[in-house]
């Protein structure tokens, strides 16, 4: 069997220091960048549907319709 020698394909050696410094495609890390997306854009869509209804139904609680209860 031939011995492959990257060296000649143009890969370089790292060391231990730029392996442990080099971004990779860690799954955990992937997944909680997801995670905070997904919350991101959940946290937005309900901000948004709050402000939505207090333009909404604001005016009508100022004028006697549908008053909404206080907890």
């Amino acid at each position: 069997m031939k011995k492959l020698e990257l060296h000649n394909l143009g890969v370089q050696e790292m060391n231990t220091t730029e392996m442990l410094n080099t971004e990779g495609g860690n799954l955990i890390t992937d997944l909680f960048g997801i995670l905070n997306g997904v919350v991101d854009n959940v946290n937005n869509l309900l901000g948004n549907t709050i402000t939505f209804l207090n333009k909404i139904l604001g005016p009508l609680v100022n004028i006697g319709i549908g008053p909404i209860p206080k907890f």
